[in-house]
């Protein structure tokens, strides 16, 4: 069974969350940037407002403590900061005063890392004079890393609910390219099946329409090809038989040397070409019946079918003084037309002593394995180059060897066989023989017993 791995599907999905991680990583990029500046802004404000505090207050009592220094032990014990360390500096950068001292020596000291910044007092009122303020970061830097700890853990966590949705949705999107991929698939030359189209009016809708208007031009070429092909098949039976009945009944009145000469190589040439227009009618109706076309079930033993028809070809291969060898037919029961089957046999068999050498020997053996009819027929002739097997069941393909032996030949009889076996579900196939010529293999599927039985 074929296996359909969704890689467009996949390629959309990996795309889809690519782009989504580096428009997150963006936006998270930018948002913490933005973040920390909105951090360190309101941190400075912060700090600059502990200071302005104190100047005011500085401002509003000096007047009544009228020195700098009576007016700074004052606000030292007057202001508490919980999360600053504040100190007063002479204007020879001495230590003055800490403001809020009794209860900064009874707290713990400030969480680092901590920021030192220093402000003037006052430059009219306390010339030189100078307030420090210290401040922890730490809440600073605790907020930032929650928020790199969200981005980390909803990044991902967003990219893999994205990617399980863009897979949702890419298999919702590209089903109806499955379904018509599957239904080209079982399209049979001149079926009149066509793709399955849900909406004419989107792409894939369109490219739909196209394709089966493709269809619809190929399946009247084919018909044309088809019609024309029996035509001219069926019109060029008729001249050649009265034609060749002529000959014969020339051939059986008494005649010189010379004509009958003339008149046996025109009956030669008459029958390789009645053999030729029957092939063609052959393929003109395989056509059009396709590969589906029923074909006549009956249950058949092929060794009997073999041990019926190659008598009939015993006086052509004696003519080439070959040996037809049928003696290794085990019974091999199948279901087939008891039509097609002969005609299998006999163009192998044809082929083979065609393409034989002289003198030679021509195996046909038939045996069940595995649930499977084997049919071998093989010479010791040409043979087929391995580059030319692909082709030899192309019509009117003729490797170079062939042409060679028999410039008579039409390149149409394994066609034939190949469309006889395709029509029982069977394979066909050509490899080297140990005797250095073409063996031929066929592989029908084995009948069952009851139906083995109904033949015998």
């Amino acid at each position: 069974m074929e296996s359909h791995r969704p890689r467009i599907r996949l390629r959309f999905t990996a795309l889809y969350a690519a782009t989504l991680l580096v428009v997150l990583l963006g936006a998270a990029g930018t948002l913490r940037y933005a973040l920390r500046a909105t951090l360190e802004r309101e941190f400075d404000q912060s700090v600059r407002s502990s200071a302005g505090l104190v100047q005011q207050f500085f401002r509003a009592e000096i007047e009544e403590y009228v020195t700098v220094e009576a007016t700074l032990y004052h606000i030292a014990g007057e202001l508490v900061f919980e999360d600053r360390a504040l100190r007063i500096r002479r204007p020879n950068g001495a230590l003055f005063q800490i403001v809020g001292a009794p209860v900064r020596r009874a707290r713990r000291p400030l969480s680092g890392p901590v920021r030192t910044v220093r402000f003037a007092l006052d430059p009219e009122l306390a010339p030189a004079w100078d307030i420090e303020v210290d401040a922890s970061e730490a809440n600073v830097i605790a907020l930032q890393s929650r928020i790199d700890r969200w981005f980390g853990v909803g990044i991902p966590l967003l990219v893999v609910c994205a990617a399980v949705a863009g897979w949702w949705l890419t298999g919702r999107t590209l089903r109806p390219v499955g379904r018509m991929a599957d239904a080209a698939a079982r399209i049979a030359p001149a079926s009149g099946a066509r793709l399955p189209i849900d909406d004419s009016t989107d792409e894939l809708g369109r490219l739909g329409l196209r394709f089966n208007a493709l269809l619809d031009r190929l399946d009247g070429a084919l018909a044309q090809q088809r019609e024309f092909l029996a035509d001219a098949a069926h019109e060029l039976r008729t001249p050649i038989a009265r034609l060749r009945a002529r000959v014969e009944v020339a051939l059986l009145e008494p005649a010189t040397a010379r004509t009958t000469g003339v008149l046996s190589a025109i009956d030669q040439e008459l029958r390789a070409v009645s053999h030729q227009v029957d092939e063609l009618l052959q393929l003109a109706r395989a056509d059009a019946a396709g590969e589906d076309a029923p074909i006549r079930d009956e249950a058949l033993f092929l060794d009997d079918v073999i041990a019926d028809e190659l008598p009939r070809w015993q006086p052509e291969a004696q003519r080439r003084r070959m040996t037809l060898d049928y003696s290794a037919l085990e019974e091999s029961p199948v279901v087939g037309d008891a039509a097609l089957l002969p005609r299998l046999v006999s163009i192998l068999v044809d082929n083979a002593i065609r393409y034989g050498h002289e003198g030679g020997t021509v195996r046909v053996r038939v045996h069940p394995e595995d649930g499977a009819v084997w049919l071998d027929v093989e010479d010791g002739g040409i043979g087929i180059p391995a580059h030319e097997r692909a082709r030899i069941f192309d019509r009117f393909f003729r490797g170079d060897a062939a042409r060679l032996k028999r410039p008579d030949g039409s390149g149409l009889g394994l066609a034939i066989a190949a469309w006889i076996v395709r029509q029982h579900r069977g394979t066909i196939a050509a490899t080297a023989g140990p005797q250095g010529g073409t063996l031929m293999q066929v592989r029908l599927p084995l009948a069952s017993r009851e139906r083995a039985a109904s033949a015998g």
